[in-house]
């Protein structure tokens, strides 16, 4: 009996190896080929006006400096009105060739739950290969539970796994998204910061995966014991399934139906929308709230995303009038 348990443990241990062999595999490929295709990024333009004070990528947008009327006054001062006149209407049909495209990529954008569900779990390939490695640790550890059942430590640890997963979410994103020195995270968030708040943001399948296998072979190495270390990398794959889907959900244009308790509607509800759904719907309210102000108003602050209270523990959840003061002073210095 010992011999042929052993021989199990040795096979799935085996399997989960060349799982994640070729998860690496494909992580390298598509990294390769991503470095390899030529790639253009347009930043907008920088303005001095938030240099040192707030970020400029995020605000001019709200708070221009020149109005496109005064940008063609100047040009019409400083050029003869022939360049000026060929010169503005180049920039007209240049904002019309954008403002096409920008509606056709808007029309990609999931409105509704059911859109959205469907892009995420069937359209889009990394997701459900996610689910689908997930599904293999449970599978493997409920195949342990003869010989291992689960304890109060094993229970400890998969929440322990969760609560890592928020804090490094956090710091993750304050400290090297947002870092002050220049790396490919940093490019590749700056490069979603400078999209339309409204777009499909899911990481690429090479990134999911790598991600997902690297944390398990770490956690191996941490817990020995193969039950805690199923537990563990079950945990915190969880909680980062969840973030994809939070982060991805609040990007769209699908907007939580928040029922109101006073509401008539309210007392209709099953028991299941007013305890599970209703609490859902505004736990993504406050996701979303949260992460529309870090991309619109100040990307300073508003860091946290599966848990918004980080913010308040951290500091970095300041009163919103507040920074638009500081923002609107700032730009009046400058004028």
């Amino acid at each position: 009996n010992g011999s042929s348990h052993s021989s199990k443990m040795t096979s799935k241990t085996s399997l989960l190896q060349l799982l994640a062999a070729a998860a690496l595999c494909y992580s390298v490929n598509a990294f390769s080929a991503s470095r390899a295709a030529p790639t253009t990024h347009h930043r907008p333009p920088q303005t001095r006006l938030f240099e040192g004070t707030v970020s400029g990528r995020n605000i001019a947008a709200s708070f221009p400096i020149i109005s496109p009327e005064e940008l063609e006054a100047d040009m019409l001062i400083n050029i003869n009105n022939n360049s000026a006149s060929k010169t503005i209407s180049s920039q007209r049909e240049e904002h019309a060739i954008t403002t096409t495209t920008k509606e056709a990529t808007e029309e990609l954008v999931p409105s509704t739950w059911s859109q959205a569900l469907h892009h995420f779990f069937l359209k889009d390939i990394g997701p459900p290969l996610v689910v689908l490695t997930i599904s293999g640790f449970i599978l493997t550890r409920c195949q342990l539970l003869s010989t291992t059942p689960f304890s109060i430590t094993e229970l400890a640890i998969f929440a322990s796994s969760i609560l890592i997963w928020w804090v490094q979410e956090y710091f993750f994103h304050r400290v090297l998204l947002h870092s002050p020195f220049d790396w490919i995270g940093k490019s590749i968030h700056g490069a979603h910061h400078d999209k339309e708040y409204f777009h499909i943001s899911i990481d690429p399948p090479a990134l999911l995966l790598g991600w997902l296998f690297a944390a398990h072979f770490i956690i191996k190495a941490m817990l020995p014991q193969y039950h805690l270390c199923l537990s563990a990398t079950i945990g915190y794959s969880l909680a980062g399934l969840v973030y994809e889907w939070s982060h991805y959900i609040v990007h769209t244009k699908v907007k939580p139906r928040i029922i109101p308790s006073t509401s008539p509607s309210y007392q209709q509800l099953s028991i299941l929308e007013r305890r599970i759904i209703q609490p859902i719907m505004k736990g993504y309210a406050k996701m979303r709230d949260n992460h529309i102000r870090h991309h619109l108003i100040d990307d300073r602050y508003w860091y946290a995303f599966s848990v918004t209270e980080m913010d308040d523990l951290f500091g970095t959840n300041p009163n919103v009038k507040d920074v638009k003061r500081e923002i609107r002073k700032s730009r009046d210095g400058f004028q």
